[in-house]
């Protein structure tokens, strides 16, 4: 009876948050009223595990918590283990979306500082191979004090490359 008192309890405690009716929540997730009441009222002895689904997504519940309050412990010895446990539907699409935002941030974040690697190896080249031209008396207008102030503001835009990932950015749930 304890079962059934508690998925009675998930189930109108979601549905009080989202002030849905018995009757609303019955249209939104396809099941008649009567087939919704009988289930809250533990008349039905093994509900049927994708209606659970659909009432655990629709009240943004606990898919674990429905499957153990409705009699289906080997099922949720198997996701006893996961990090996502007990998240509802809403929380684990909140930490995907969350998950894509950190990935496109450190490709952004990988690729500036590439860039940024590119651009001093190539300022570097260029003052390498004015100093050479010094080097061999070929009378650039080049010197040294200028080869030192053209390598000095390339380490400072390595500064950024060598900077840690903000951490702070990744998601919240990792």
């Amino acid at each position: 009876m304890d079962k059934e008192i508690t998925l009675k309890t998930l189930i109108e405690g979601g549905r009080d948050i989202k002030n849905f009716s018995q009757r609303e929540l019955a249209r939104r997730i396809g099941l008649s009223n009567t087939s919704l009441n009988d289930l809250e009222n533990g008349k039905v002895q093994k509900p049927d595990i994708e209606v659970l689904r659909k009432i655990a997504e629709e009240l943004d519940l606990s898919l674990e918590q429905l499957l153990k309050a409705a009699g289906y412990n080997a099922i949720t010895t198997m996701l006893t283990n996961d990090e996502f446990q007990n998240k509802s539907t809403r929380d684990l699409k909140n930490i995907i979306k969350e998950c894509r935002n950190f990935k496109y941030d450190i490709l952004d974040w990988d690729s500036n500082k590439r860039n940024i690697t590119r651009n001093v190896m190539a300022d570097l080249d260029r003052v390498a191979h004015k100093l050479e031209l010094i080097r061999d008396n070929r009378g650039i207008n080049y010197t040294l004090e200028n080869a030192i102030e053209d390598i000095n503001k390339s380490l400072e835009e390595l500064k950024d490359v060598v900077k840690k990932y903000d951490y702070s950015k990744l998601p919240n749930d990792l």
